[in-house]
């Protein structure tokens, strides 16, 4: 069944990035002053809900293509989403903040892309099958990376959530009453 399918693949996605890796985002994402997310399609998409839940959370967030989006300095952290990490204008963008003295969070999926290269720090999300072999999918290319990416994030939120760093009733009072 389908349903199964993409449950179990992403599960074993998910089991497959590096504990010690994603432990490390979330205390530099703890530590930031503020958080600028990049990505591209629907890698982006899923940054920017990161982004949302980081600014329920009170840290300064922001989307890079946002006109509200601030000149990125030391002490800021970039996460870039990328299931190729080879993305030009991602590339590009990443690129930019390391010169602009920025910490570069990647979270990819191919291990031997541009991007982890340069990174930071990087938190791989291989693309698995059900059986955990990598590149294995039976999803449409990519959009197993682009859900796990989404459900990695939310998992940084839950963590920095139960660290005690904000208290769930301060994330509903910044949650948008503009809907």
């Amino acid at each position: 069944m389908a349903r199964d399918i993409v449950a179990d693949e992403t599960r074993a996605t998910l089991e497959g990035a590096d504990l010690t890796q994603v432990a490390k985002m979330i205390d530099v994402i703890s530590q930031a002053r503020r958080v600028v997310v990049v990505g591209a399609g629907r890698s982006k998409l899923s940054a920017e809900g990161f982004a949302m839940r980081l600014t329920h959370m009170g840290v300064e967030a922001h989307v890079f293509s946002d006109v509200t989006s601030p000149a990125v300095t030391s002490g800021d952290v970039v996460v870039a989403c990328s299931g190729s990490g080879g993305t030009p204008t991602v590339c590009e963008l990443a690129r930019t903040a390391l010169e602009s003295d920025a910490e570069l969070v990647a979270v990819c999926g191919n291990p031997d892309s541009e991007l982890v290269r340069i990174a930071t720090l990087a938190v791989l999300l291989q693309e698995r099958g059900a059986d955990g072999r990598p590149n294995t999918s039976q999803q449409f290319v990519g959009t197993l990376f682009e859900q796990a990416a989404l459900l990695l994030f939310d998992t940084v939120v839950l963590a920095l959530q139960q660290s005690g760093m904000v208290d769930d009733g301060d994330m509903t009072e910044r949650h948008t009453n503009m809907e």
